[in-house]
């Protein structure tokens, strides 16, 4: 089995400044900020070693963000910013690595995206993504829609007439104190039910995983859950996390984690 640490330390004011992972596959990552605290530079040493460079206009709001690697330079976001308080955010995706795989809404990404622009409100919150491929074509779009509150209720790949198809959609469930406690993904190939619980102190203590019958269901369908146990100190912060990965169909248990960190003046160090 293998093993690694992982270490993380944080400013005072709770910014991120280095990440530090030990063992076969060793990097470190580091936070830069500038004035104001905006973030300036991420740098990242190791196998796959990158500097991003994050660039602001004169109002202080995040332009460009631009990627050095051994392959030279290249633009990695551009977010053009309108009158009426929206924004335009245009993402290019890495296909030669790991960008431009589906992530798991399977909604968000695609292996033929080389552009993807997303249409964010004042917030910054998405209204609309469309992904272009190599032709400069959309070969997909998706909405997103919200309550009163700007939570997010449903995602999902988008009819010509603005309507969302019910079979490449998320839906979103939340509890009083507004955290995601369950997402419902459909997918002609697969769909599923994710759930979420917290303990008292906020803290995950479970994720489910359940399977949704569809007319063709190429994906796994075990059903999963993640257990998360902690320990914390007076203050109320955790200490040590235990996690558990159990296929529910079996009771077997596949993945166990022991994280541990150090806290000071209430902030992970």
């Amino acid at each position: 089995m293998a093993t690694y640490a992982t270490r993380e330390s944080f400013h005072l004011d709770g910014r991120r400044r280095e990440m530090t992972r030990s063992g076969d596959d060793h990097w470190t990552q580091r936070w830069l900020y500038g004035d104001g605290g905006r973030p300036r530079e991420e740098i990242v040493e190791g196998v796959l070693a990158f500097r991003r460079m994050f660039i602001y206009d004169l109002k202080g709001r995040r332009e460009q963000v631009r990627v050095h690697d051994g392959d030279g330079e290249r633009l990695e976001e551009f977010c053009l910013f309108n009158e009426d308080g929206t924004r335009l955010h245009t993402f290019y995706p890495r296909m030669k690595r790991v960008d431009g795989v589906m992530e798991d809404s399977r909604l968000h990404m695609s292996v033929d995206a080389v552009r993807i622009t997303t249409l964010q409100d004042s917030r910054g919150n998405p209204l609309e993504k469309v992904l272009y491929n190599a032709d400069d074509r959309p070969i997909q779009r998706v909405l997103f829609l919200y309550d009163d509150t700007g939570r997010l209720m449903e995602e999902g790949e988008a009819y010509d007439d603005n309507g969302i198809r019910d079979d490449f959609r998320n839906v979103f469930r939340y509890d009083a104190q507004g955290r995601c406690i369950e997402r419902e993904m459909h997918c002609p190939f697969g769909s599923e039910r994710h759930t979420t619980t917290y303990n008292e102190y906020g803290d995950v203590s479970e994720t489910r995983r359940i399977p949704l019958t569809t007319d063709f269901d190429l994906l796994p369908q075990d059903s999963w859950a993640r257990y998360f146990t902690y320990e914390y100190d007076d203050p109320g912060n955790w200490i040590t996390c235990h996690e558990e990965l159990r296929v529910l169909d079996t009771g077997k248990t596949t993945y166990r984690e022991e994280k541990h960190r150090r806290v000071d003046y209430g902030k992970p160090i």
